[in-house]
């Protein structure tokens, strides 16, 4: 388990899922987080709630990682609650399995605004703080899809495209700051999201990974607690794939 005690951890996205098992891990290592969600108050209750329990420090507070002005709103909150954030992981995303007859302009606005705009305001939100810290860690959750085409993945992968080379260049601008910027391309893991993937779909692309199964969320949190502790001081503008032997 990394150690981040005392840090403020903002987690977009962090109701359920990946985002949750993030920051219930965040919390277990001593940073005090703040749990984003955009529209399931229950379940991101039930997040800070468990951190709490396992006796670390968390809040929440709903916005829109598309809406420039929640965002702002959100960072601002966070640091009023909890102090400057200093590690943030961009987990929020839309998420669909589109054909082409399905991807409207609206739906390939939304993956954009989401997936790609989030990050962005998220981050420039709290570069400032982070720099004035002396330094600080971000890790957006990316995907497979963004470098493996699907044919019903147009709009989603082409966010997760856009968010990887994001990682990149932001990772080389912002490096001068003490600003690390790394990404998890994540492959098939068991969320709640798998869930409402067709049954069949789902088996097929299980049977295409060298190792078998899906990932845990918890598996993939473990990567991002690598990438945002100092055991990975020397890396950023990174895409690191975690999906069980797919390339």
């Amino acid at each position: 388990m990394q150690d981040f005690d005392g840090r403020t951890a903002l987690v977009t996205g962090g109701a359920r899922g990946i985002g949750r098992a993030v920051s219930e891990s965040l919390g277990r290592a001593g940073a005090k987080v703040m749990v984003n969600y955009r529209s399931d108050h229950e379940a991101a209750e039930e997040t800070a709630r468990r951190i709490r329990e396992a006796g670390g420090e968390a809040v929440t507070r709903q916005a829109d990682m598309g809406d420039p002005d929640a965002v702002r709103d959100l960072v601002d909150h966070t640091r009023k609650e909890l102090g400057p954030v200093t590690l943030l992981v961009n987990n929020a995303a839309y998420t669909h399995l589109l054909t082409h007859e399905q991807l409207t302009f609206a739906r390939w606005q939304r993956f954009l605004r989401t997936n790609v705009d989030g990050p962005f305001l998220t981050t420039w939100a709290a570069k400032d703080d982070m720099a004035e810290a002396g330094g600080g860690a971000i890790v957006n959750v990316s995907s497979l899809s963004g470098s493996r085409a699907r044919p019903d993945m147009i709009g989603y992968g082409t966010s997760k495209a856009a968010l990887n080379q994001f990682t990149r260049t932001a990772g080389m601008a912002l490096a001068p700051l003490g600003i690390r910027v790394n990404a998890v391309a994540a492959g098939m893991v068991a969320t709640p999201r798998a869930e409402t993937v067709d049954p069949d779909l789902r088996a097929r692309m299980t049977r295409d990974i060298p190792l078998g199964r899906e990932g845990t969320p918890e598996e993939i949190a473990a990567v991002v607690d690598f990438l945002l502790s100092p055991a990975a001081a020397y890396v950023t503008g990174e895409v690191v794939v975690a999906a069980g032997g797919v390339s």
